[in-house]
């Protein structure tokens, strides 16, 4: 992987960020959980963690209201779409 962090402290920064949108603890925001059917994440709270990734890894998330428009299904699927963002935006910053 490109980006200067480390897949598993981006994962873990994903889920802060997921449990803080649902008002959970983090314990119950496995990497495995499902977004949408697992997590119940629905379209406002998608857009709050949108918003809240692009603000911890200052990079513009595509516009979603749903997981299942970028073909995410679990916490884990987004982990690994902020690492390819940022190894693309680090790519076009040479």
């Amino acid at each position: 992987m490109a980006s200067n962090i480390p897949i598993d402290e981006i994962g873990r920064e994903v889920r802060a960020i997921i449990a803080g949108a649902l008002r959970r603890p983090v314990e119950q925001v496995p990497l495995t959980a499902s977004l949408e059917s697992g997590l119940g994440i629905d379209s406002l709270a998608m857009i709050e963690i949108n918003i809240a990734l692009e603000e911890r890894f200052r990079f513009a998330m595509p516009e979603m209201t749903s997981p299942a428009e970028a073909n995410l299904q679990t916490v884990e699927d987004l982990a690994r779409f902020v690492a390819a963002q940022l190894d693309l935006q680090k790519r076009r910053a040479g």
